[in-house]
């Protein structure tokens, strides 16, 4: 079983990996590593600078993640800014932000890049969703988590997902595409040995 490094801190996002990759018989190693991300718009500069830089600190065969969130009602905000706009924002000014406004979709846009030292790969997956009226779940790192319902979700919000502990988010991963699965049909096509 081939083994790849996933540099994050974050332990849904780990797995997440685990999950889809253990369907390819890939092993997935978690790294935490500190990267000071680039700011950019562009959401594909910034997941190739982290995979570089990732693979600089370990001189290993690196995979990093990235999101970018686009509410199309407000021309795309916040972009690859969330995590800065998680810091700033409760859950109730995500609610203050859309109110009057009727087109509530947001698009999560999922971004990978493994970087091997030769070869810059980016994988990209779109999941849709809604920001709803009133937050539910609890997830303090990230407050937009509370207000966004993905539409594959049955009407539950990303952090009341997560609530529902490590089996529920397994069995969605299991039953649905992300960017993950992107990676893991490359990687066994191209680079496992």
């Amino acid at each position: 079983m081939d083994t790849i490094y996933f540099a994050t801190s974050n332990k849904e996002k780990m797995i997440i990996a685990q999950t889809v990759c253990s369907k390819f018989k890939i092993k997935v190693e978690q790294m935490i590593l500190e990267i000071d991300e680039i700011q950019s718009e562009d959401p594909v500069i910034i997941v190739q600078d982290k995979a570089r830089r990732a693979y600089e600190s370990l001189s290993k065969p690196v995979v990093v993640s990235d999101d970018s969130w686009d509410i199309p009602a407000i021309n795309g905000f916040p972009g690859p800014y969330m995590k800065s706009v998680n810091q700033w924002f409760k859950p109730e000014d995500f609610i203050r932000l859309m109110r009057g406004i009727n087109n509530r979709r947001i698009i999560l846009h999922q971004f990978l890049a493994f970087y091997d030292g030769n070869i810059i790969k980016v994988f990209k997956n779109d999941i849709f969703g809604k920001i709803i009226d009133k937050p539910r779940g609890k997830n303090k790192r990230s407050p937009n988590m509370t207000v966004t319902a993905l539409d594959y979700d049955n009407g539950k919000t990303i952090a009341e997902v997560f609530e529902q502990g490590e089996k529920a988010v397994i069995e969605r991963y299991l039953t649905r595409r992300d960017a993950w699965h992107e990676f893991a049909e490359w990687y066994i096509g191209n680079i496992q040995t």
